[in-house]
C-alpha cells in the first residue's frame, strides 16, 4: 500500500464528523489548532467555527460543496464537491488492496470528564487514530444514528472504507487523537446536544470576497 499524505487527515476527519441537528463544542490541540471549535448542524448543512484561527467552514452534506470563511480578510474559498471527492477517491485508490481499517480494543479504560471510556485504536496507514468511547453518554445512539445517516450521501460517503465510521462506534467518541508521523492532533468533545440553529449562519456574509481555489491533486502534495 502506498503511503498517503498526512495533510489529508483533517479532510477525512471533517467528512467523518458530519452529524445532524446538533451543536457540538470541542477542544482542539496540536498542529497550530489549539482552541475551541463549535460545530452547528441543521439538516444536511454544518458549520464549524475555529475560534482561535477566526475561520469558519460551511459544508452542504447533500451536495458535498464546502466554503471556508476567513474572517480577518473577509474572504471565502469555495471547494466544489467534485474537487474534494476526487481527492478522497485518490485516497481510496491508494488503499485499493488494503483491508478497511477496523477499530481495535486496547483493553484500556480512561475517564474523559465525568464519563468512563473504552480506548480503541485504528491504523489508516498514513495516520494512527485513538478513540475514547463513552457508552453512558446521553443519547449517544441517536447522535450516532444521525451521524451515520449523514455519511450515507454526498461527499461524506467517500470516506467509507478509508476510516471507521459511526456505525462502528461502540459509544460516543469523546476524545479522538490523530498521530501523523509523531505529530498529534487531539479533539475532545466538551458538549453535544440538540439546539435550535439559525439557518442564516450557513450563508456567506455580505462583503466577503471570493479567493482562488486550491490545487487538490494528491500527486502534487508533498
Amino acid at each position: 500500500m502506498k503511503p498517503i499524505p498526512a495533510s489529508l487527515a483533517a479532510l477525512l476527519l471533517t467528512t467523518a464528523f458530519l452529524h445532524g441537528d446538533l451543536v457540538i463544542v470541542q477542544k482542539v490541540e496540536g498542529a497550530g489548532q489549539t482552541g475551541e471549535q463549535t460545530i452547528k448542524i441543521q439538516g444536511d448543512k454544518s458549520r464549524t467555527d475555529h475560534l482561535a484561527q477566526s475561520v469558519s467552514v460551511i459544508t452542504d452534506g447533500a451536495t458535498g460543496d464546502s466554503v471556508t470563511l476567513t474572517h480577518a480578510q473577509k474572504s471565502y474559498l469555495k471547494v466544489p464537491a467534485a474537487q474534494a471527492k476526487a481527492m478522497i477517491e485518490q485516497v481510496q485508490k491508494m488503499r485499493a488492496n488494503a483491508e478497511p481499517p477496523k477499530l481495535q480494543p486496547t483493553g484500556k479504560h480512561e475517564k474523559i470528564g465525568e464519563y468512563e471510556c473504552d480506548v480503541f485504536t485504528a491504523n489508516l496507514g498514513f495516520v494512527n487514530i485513538t478513540y475514547w468511547f463513552a457508552r453512558t453518554y446521553p443519547n449517544y445512539q441517536g447522535i450516532l444514528a444521525q451521524w451515520a445517516k449523514a455519511q450515507s450521501s454526498g461527499i461524506s460517503a467517500t470516506s467509507n472504507g478509508v476510516m471507521p465510521g459511526p456505525k462502528d462506534f461502540p459509544g460516543m467518541p469523546l476524545k479522538t487523537e490523530m498521530d501523523l508521523g509523531g505529530k498529534k492532533i487531539t479533539y475532545i468533545i466538551i458538549s453535544a446536544k440538540e439546539e435550535a440553529v439559525d439557518p442564516a449562519i450557513f450563508k456567506i456574509p455580505s462583503g466577503y470576497k471570493e479567493v482562488s481555489e486550491p490545487d487538490l491533486d494528491l500527486r502534487k502534495v508533498k
